[in-house]
């Protein structure tokens, strides 16, 4: 199985594209199972802390070449759903 991932992602930037799958899937739900327990200000600082990595992250990946594209758009969904996570854990607090 991890074959045919291997194949699916060599277009997209090989194994590097699986592993940024993966660690985006990871700390998302870490990143949803503390958020309760951060205060207000953690949770700012989270969502730009977020925003940060995935715009240059993927502008980075951008630059490396075409290849690298599909890196970029993991990048920047990460960093909409974090910041959407936090920002809807802020909203429901005040």
């Amino acid at each position: 199985m991890l074959e045919n991932l291997r194949s699916l992602a060599q277009p997209h930037g090989g194994d590097l594209f699986l592993l940024l799958i993966a660690l985006a899937v990871i700390s998302l739900a870490v990143l949803f199972n503390i958020r309760k327990r951060l205060p207000l200000d953690q949770l700012r600082r989270v969502i730009r802390g977020a925003a940060l990595v995935a715009l240059l992250g993927s502008v980075f990946a951008m630059q490396a070449g075409g290849t690298y594209y599909a890196m970029a758009i993991v990048l920047l969904v990460w960093g909409v759903l974090a910041g959407l996570i936090f920002g809807k854990e802020i909203g429901m607090r005040r």
